[in-house]
């Protein structure tokens, strides 16, 4: 059934009801809003990175012929001409996450162990603040004093070594609970 069909027949079933039990339009307001929501474009979920080429885009006034041009110059493949790769419909979502509007993916949290270092109850942490990042092992409680929780792409950007570990297996990952 088409959208304006499936309006049409709500419409008819709420004249129905309202004649039958009673009740007019202005008592109805959750009902108008829900037929409102029919012509609304749901949003797309995207990751953050995503997000990000789109604003960029938008700010310095590209169409968004223009956006996609510029990402899928494979001269400079980067983050977003990979996942415009990774998966048949990334086009159509970053067409309508352009023209609809979209929610930014929530990226998720991990505990960290080092394979062959960590012993059980110890987890990669961080001591938040200062000019240097400075990691340790301790447990897997977040304070004020320690992060603990980590997305894998903060890892990448903070921890120098992050690669090299990851690379060579020695990162197991738990994860996080939902806060």
């Amino acid at each position: 059934m088409a959208k304006e069909e499936l309006k049409l027949q709500l419409m008819k079933w709420h004249n129905k009801m309202s004649a039958k039990f009673g009740f007019d339009m202005e008592d109805t307001s959750e009902f108008s809003e829900l037929m409102k929501q029919l012509d609304e474009p749901k949003k797309v979920v995207i990751p953050e990175f995503i997000a990000n080429d789109i604003k960029y885009h938008k700010k310095h006034s590209y169409t968004l012929l223009g956006a996609l041009g510029s990402t899928f110059d494979q001269r400079l493949e980067s983050d977003v001409y990979c996942w415009f790769f990774a998966d048949d419909g990334s086009v159509k979502k970053y067409i309508n996450a352009w023209n609809n509007g979209y929610e930014v993916e929530k990226e998720k949290k991990y505990l960290v162990k080092i394979k062959g270092i960590c012993q059980e109850n110890q987890w990669l942490n961080y001591e938040v603040g200062g000019d240097i990042l400075y990691f340790e092992l301790n447990s897997s409680t977040e304070s004020e004093k320690y992060k603990t929780y980590f997305t894998k792409q903060w890892l990448k950007d903070h921890w120098s070594e992050y690669e090299a570990y990851n690379n060579a297996g020695l990162l197991e990952f738990r994860e996080a609970e939902d806060d």
